[in-house]
């Protein structure tokens, strides 16, 4: 995943000024005026200067920075796949899946214990 940081091309602990630079630094390179029209070039500027000022947008506002770079650190949640219980005693599948039992036994082994 890009951030705007790599977007902008400074580090992490840029500070606001060297955005700015960078920012208009990058304007300049890559504004659309400067290709010609109906060209691929052309659009892939309009798109590249979109991802230039929306991480302006962000990097140049303290609030907004902040609240981005809490949101860079947060860890990332791995789902993992559940997978289904096995019967204690015989080791076919239960009807549960990670249910909180102390012994997970299947319909058959269940009815031969009550």
């Amino acid at each position: 995943m890009r951030t705007h940081y790599d977007t902008l091309g400074v580090p992490k602990e840029a500070s606001v000024e060297w955005v700015k630079r960078s920012y208009r630094t990058l304007v300049k390179t890559h504004h659309p005026d400067k290709f010609p029209d109906g060209s691929t070039a052309k659009d892939e500027a309009e798109e590249r200067l979109r991802e230039i000022i929306s991480a302006y947008a962000v990097l140049s506002n303290p609030l907004r920075r902040a609240s981005y770079d809490a949101k860079l650190s947060k860890p990332v949640v791995v789902r993992r796949e559940l997978q289904p219980e096995h019967c204690a005693r015989c080791g076919k599948p239960t009807t549960y899946w990670q249910a909180p039992k102390k012994v997970a036994l299947c319909h058959v082994c269940a009815g031969a214990v009550a």
